[in-house]
């Protein structure tokens, strides 16, 4: 397995494993407690990832000849491998929805062109502070989801191990786009603001695609399972709830990924979650 050592006491090694998820007959189109509105809104996300992710990679790729730091160099290297198998396995999961007849390759291609639209237009600096953005706030939802375990508990069993081992290598290289960033550009202004303009998009995107999804299951309107799924997203557990705080901190001057340590979190993730044969060496 290929792994590099983190450059800050509160973050964990990233950690390169290669993953073959199965996704088939056994896997339900609604995979998230049966309920139509939770899984609509998680695959969102999700079929946003592999261009995402992709984009990321280029994003902070650009900027590895300005970063002199050997550490830093390496830990480029790790999180180029995480963030290509995220895509890897992603793509199968996208797969898997276009076969229950939810548009995922339509979603996917559509974010695949603007995101090939913003990479031209927005500037390599701007890139890499969209990428440090969004990779907060992936971080931020990835430990909620770590944090509340009877969350997963929901999932089918093969998407919640999907979604874990995301989680934790998101984590796990929190800080790399941020550090790239710091480095090669630093321009605080410029950070800040593009996270408020990415916050906007990200929801607005996120809520559009959840909405298309919803109708493709033919299950709009089931108010028990509505009211059941503001609660576990903004009631209790409340999975978007609880990033507020930690999406606050990241406008504050001075603000670092890694000053909030959530090591044993992640310890008892991985423990749980990846002690078993589905891990590879990379």
């Amino acid at each position: 397995m290929i792994e590099a050592s983190s450059r800050h006491p509160h973050d964990e090694p990233i950690a390169v494993r290669r993953m073959d998820f199965t996704f088939d007959e056994s896997t339900p189109t609604c995979w998230f407690d049966d309920n139509p509105y939770l899984t609509a809104i998680m695959t969102a996300l999700a079929v946003s990832f592999p261009p995402g992710e992709r984009y990321f990679i280029r994003s902070v790729r650009h900027f590895l000849d300005q970063v002199d730091d050997p550490a830093l160099r390496e830990a480029v290297r790790a999180f180029v491998g995480q963030e290509a198998n995220h895509t890897k396995e992603h793509l199968a999961f996208n797969r898997f929805l276009d076969s229950r007849g939810l548009p995922a390759t339509p979603m996917e291609e559509w974010v695949t062109r603007r995101v090939e639209r913003i990479q031209e237009v927005s500037g390599p600096a701007g890139n890499l502070a969209r990428t440090a953005a969004l990779e907060h706030f992936t971080a931020i939802l990835a430990e909620a989801l770590l944090a509340h375990p009877e969350i997963t508990e929901k999932m089918s069993p093969e998407v919640a191990r999907l979604w874990v081992w995301h989680a934790i290598e998101e984590v796990e290289h929190r800080s790399v786009a941020f550090d790239v960033y710091e480095e090669a550009v630093g321009d605080e202004a410029l950070r800040l603001r593009v996270m408020a303009f990415v916050t906007v998009i990200f929801i607005a995107m996120n809520v559009a695609r959840a909405a298309i999804l919803l109708r493709a299951t033919g299950r709009v309107f089931e108010p028990r399972a509505a009211l059941k799924a503001l609660n576990v997203l903004w009631g209790k557990p409340g999975l978007f709830r609880k990033v507020i705080p930690q999406y606050l901190r990241y406008y504050r001057r001075g603000f670092h990924p890694s000053e909030h340590d959530n090591r044993e979190l992640v310890r008892r993730a991985k423990a749980r979650w990846l002690g078993g044969p589905k891990a590879a060496a990379a």
